[in-house]
Protein backbone atom coordinates (compact mmCIF):
# COMPACT_ATOMS: atom_id res chain seq x y z
CA UNK A 1 0.00 0.00 0.00
CA UNK A 2 3.01 2.46 0.70
CA UNK A 3 4.86 1.68 -2.49
CA UNK A 4 1.80 2.20 -4.29
CA UNK A 5 0.69 5.64 -2.51
CA UNK A 6 4.19 6.87 -3.53
CA UNK A 7 3.87 6.08 -6.57
CA UNK A 8 0.97 8.04 -7.13
CA UNK A 9 2.77 11.06 -5.59
CA UNK A 10 6.04 10.60 -7.93
CA UNK A 11 3.26 10.84 -10.58
CA UNK A 12 1.76 13.57 -9.29
CA UNK A 13 4.79 15.63 -8.22
CA UNK A 14 6.02 14.79 -12.27
CA UNK A 15 2.68 16.17 -13.58
CA UNK A 16 2.98 19.43 -11.39
CA UNK A 17 6.65 20.26 -12.46
CA UNK A 18 5.99 19.09 -16.26
CA UNK A 19 2.33 20.68 -15.90
CA UNK A 20 4.37 23.69 -15.31
CA UNK A 21 6.47 23.53 -18.45
CA UNK A 22 4.09 23.31 -20.82
CA UNK A 23 2.48 26.77 -20.03
CA UNK A 24 3.69 29.78 -22.64
CA UNK A 25 5.23 32.78 -21.11
CA UNK A 26 2.16 34.74 -20.23
CA UNK A 27 0.39 31.86 -18.33
CA UNK A 28 3.70 30.80 -16.35
CA UNK A 29 4.42 34.54 -15.36
CA UNK A 30 0.86 35.42 -14.17
CA UNK A 31 1.17 32.38 -11.84
CA UNK A 32 4.32 32.73 -10.73
CA UNK A 33 3.10 36.43 -10.37
CA UNK A 34 0.36 35.26 -8.35
CA UNK A 35 2.37 33.31 -5.80
CA UNK A 36 5.19 35.67 -5.06
CA UNK A 37 2.35 38.08 -4.32
CA UNK A 38 1.06 35.53 -1.69
CA UNK A 39 4.60 34.86 -0.35
CA UNK A 40 6.75 37.92 -0.78
CA UNK A 41 6.61 39.23 2.68
CA UNK A 42 8.07 35.27 3.70
CA UNK A 43 10.34 36.07 0.70
CA UNK A 44 11.48 39.44 1.84
CA UNK A 45 12.30 38.15 5.54
CA UNK A 46 14.08 35.50 4.66
CA UNK A 47 16.32 36.85 2.20
CA UNK A 48 15.88 40.44 2.27
CA UNK A 49 14.17 42.93 0.65
CA UNK A 50 16.90 43.63 -2.12
CA UNK A 51 16.72 39.85 -2.88
CA UNK A 52 13.20 38.86 -2.79
CA UNK A 53 11.83 38.69 -6.56
CA UNK A 54 9.62 36.33 -8.77
CA UNK A 55 12.76 35.18 -10.74
CA UNK A 56 14.41 34.18 -7.22
CA UNK A 57 10.85 32.48 -6.59
CA UNK A 58 11.15 30.32 -9.72
CA UNK A 59 15.00 29.10 -8.84
CA UNK A 60 13.18 28.12 -5.52
CA UNK A 61 10.58 26.62 -7.06
CA UNK A 62 12.85 24.54 -8.94
CA UNK A 63 14.88 23.24 -6.20
CA UNK A 64 11.93 22.72 -4.61
CA UNK A 65 10.42 20.22 -7.29
CA UNK A 66 13.06 18.09 -7.46
CA UNK A 67 14.15 18.06 -3.82
CA UNK A 68 10.74 16.66 -3.18
CA UNK A 69 10.48 14.10 -6.57
CA UNK A 70 13.96 12.55 -5.99
CA UNK A 71 13.08 12.66 -1.92
CA UNK A 72 9.58 10.80 -2.90
CA UNK A 73 12.03 8.05 -5.19
CA UNK A 74 14.10 7.60 -2.86
CA UNK A 75 11.83 6.44 -0.27
CA UNK A 76 10.59 4.53 -2.70
CA UNK A 77 13.72 2.84 -3.71
CA UNK A 78 14.10 1.89 0.00
CA UNK A 79 10.80 0.35 0.45
CA UNK A 80 11.41 -1.31 -2.34
CA UNK A 81 14.93 -2.85 -1.00
CA UNK A 82 16.62 -0.84 -3.33
CA UNK A 83 18.84 1.25 -0.36
CA UNK A 84 21.95 0.73 -2.23
CA UNK A 85 24.63 2.81 -4.38
CA UNK A 86 22.84 1.66 -7.29
CA UNK A 87 19.72 2.36 -6.20
CA UNK A 88 20.80 5.74 -5.17
CA UNK A 89 22.32 6.78 -8.29
CA UNK A 90 19.11 5.51 -10.39
CA UNK A 91 17.15 7.85 -8.41
CA UNK A 92 19.91 10.51 -8.82
CA UNK A 93 19.67 9.85 -12.87
CA UNK A 94 16.27 9.67 -12.78
CA UNK A 95 16.01 13.10 -11.27
CA UNK A 96 18.48 14.54 -13.58
CA UNK A 97 16.58 12.77 -16.71
CA UNK A 98 13.30 14.47 -15.64
CA UNK A 99 15.24 17.89 -15.37
CA UNK A 100 16.05 17.45 -18.77
CA UNK A 101 12.89 16.30 -20.11
CA UNK A 102 11.57 19.27 -18.25
CA UNK A 103 13.73 22.09 -19.85
CA UNK A 104 13.04 20.61 -23.30
CA UNK A 105 9.44 20.98 -22.43
CA UNK A 106 9.72 24.39 -21.98
CA UNK A 107 11.26 24.71 -25.52
CA UNK A 108 8.25 23.48 -27.25
CA UNK A 109 6.20 26.17 -25.07
CA UNK A 110 8.14 28.74 -26.01
CA UNK A 111 9.65 29.83 -22.91
CA UNK A 112 12.85 28.41 -23.77
CA UNK A 113 14.89 26.53 -21.82
CA UNK A 114 18.04 27.05 -19.16
CA UNK A 115 21.05 25.01 -17.98
CA UNK A 116 21.36 26.75 -14.96
CA UNK A 117 17.67 25.69 -14.26
CA UNK A 118 18.97 21.64 -14.76
CA UNK A 119 21.98 22.60 -12.15
CA UNK A 120 19.54 24.08 -9.44
CA UNK A 121 17.22 21.08 -10.27
CA UNK A 122 20.17 18.80 -9.55
CA UNK A 123 21.03 20.44 -6.78
CA UNK A 124 17.56 20.28 -5.32
CA UNK A 125 17.50 16.11 -6.27
CA UNK A 126 20.54 15.87 -4.26
CA UNK A 127 19.76 17.64 -1.58
CA UNK A 128 16.03 15.83 -1.78
CA UNK A 129 18.39 12.20 -1.55
CA UNK A 130 20.75 13.65 0.93
CA UNK A 131 17.79 14.45 3.56
CA UNK A 132 16.06 11.27 2.97
CA UNK A 133 19.24 9.22 3.47
CA UNK A 134 19.68 11.46 6.86
CA UNK A 135 16.44 10.89 7.89
CA UNK A 136 16.86 7.33 7.63
CA UNK A 137 20.18 7.03 9.17
CA UNK A 138 18.65 8.32 12.15
CA UNK A 139 15.55 6.96 12.63
CA UNK A 140 17.96 3.59 12.59
CA UNK A 141 20.06 5.14 14.91
CA UNK A 142 17.38 5.63 17.19
CA UNK A 143 16.12 2.36 16.17
CA UNK A 144 19.52 0.83 17.23
CA UNK A 145 19.93 2.48 20.43
CA UNK A 146 16.54 1.59 21.79
CA UNK A 147 17.30 -1.91 21.04
CA UNK A 148 20.93 -2.21 22.67
CA UNK A 149 19.00 -0.31 25.88
CA UNK A 150 15.95 -3.09 25.98
CA UNK A 151 18.80 -5.92 25.84
CA UNK A 152 20.82 -4.32 28.36
CA UNK A 153 17.60 -3.69 30.42
CA UNK A 154 16.64 -7.37 30.00
CA UNK A 155 19.92 -8.76 31.42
Amino acid sequence: MKKKLLIILLVITLALIWGQSVLDRDQSTKESSWIFEKLEIVMRFIVGPELANERLLRKMAHFGEFFLLSAEATILCILLGEKTIKGIITVFMLSNFCALLDETIQIFSNRGSAVSDVWIDTAGAVSGIIFVLYIVAVISSIREERSCREKHIDT
